[in-house]
């Protein structure tokens, strides 16, 4: 059973960390069998928006991209299918580490600077998605961290249900458990 922190404080007031938590239900029998960082490898990446886009004039498949990330707007070579001007993106600059230790550095790609990478969400392994580049809400903040657009700080636990506790097969079984942990009351959605 997967359930994630941020969820179970919807249902449960109670202030331990993730891994007090983890440990605090393995303690009364519902084995965390795993607790992971929902924003593991994403740190560094942050929203963009395509200001323009023009052909690559040494390739027929990528892009040479103005992306505004903020502050200042950086050149971008992009092989996605779906980038266009006035799309927000999520853009790894130089010196991000994207998951799998990808490193991003400033480079040339068929003559054209690169100053960055403009990321599928399979690169950032949030989906096996890799058609083109993740497209993020037209609301989408250039500048403001991925993480915190999509309310990815948020850890996952992963408990090892038995066979003798059903009940905790759901987010609001084992909710029930927190409460009974902290001494806190179960609240339930309207």
């Amino acid at each position: 059973m997967k359930v994630t922190y941020n969820w179970l404080k919807d249902y449960v007031d109670f202030s331990l960390s993730p891994q007090e938590l983890a440990d605090g239900l393995t303690s009364v029998g519902l084995e965390v069998e795993s607790l992971t960082a929902l924003s593991k490898g994403l740190e560094d990446v942050i929203v963009g928006e395509v200001r323009s886009t023009q052909p690559h004039p040494s390739a027929d498949r990528l892009t040479r991209c103005t992306v505004f990330d903020g502050t200042q707007e950086l050149a971008i070579v992009c092989g996605a299918p779906n980038v266009r001007a006035g799309l927000k993106v999520a853009l790894a600059p130089v010196g991000a580490c994207l998951p799998g230790e990808n490193h991003i550095k400033e480079t040339k790609i068929r003559g054209a600077l690169s100053l960055g990478m403009l990321c599928s969400e399979r690169e950032l392994e949030l989906s096996e998605t890799h058609a083109g580049i993740m497209e993020l809400a037209a609301s989408a903040v250039p500048g403001r961290k991925l993480v915190d657009e999509l309310a990815l700080r948020d850890f996952v636990l992963e408990i090892g249900v038995t066979p003798n506790r059903a009940d905790c097969l759901g987010v609001v079984g084992v909710a029930r458990e927190v409460a009974a942990l902290v001494g806190s009351r179960l609240k339930l959605p309207d």
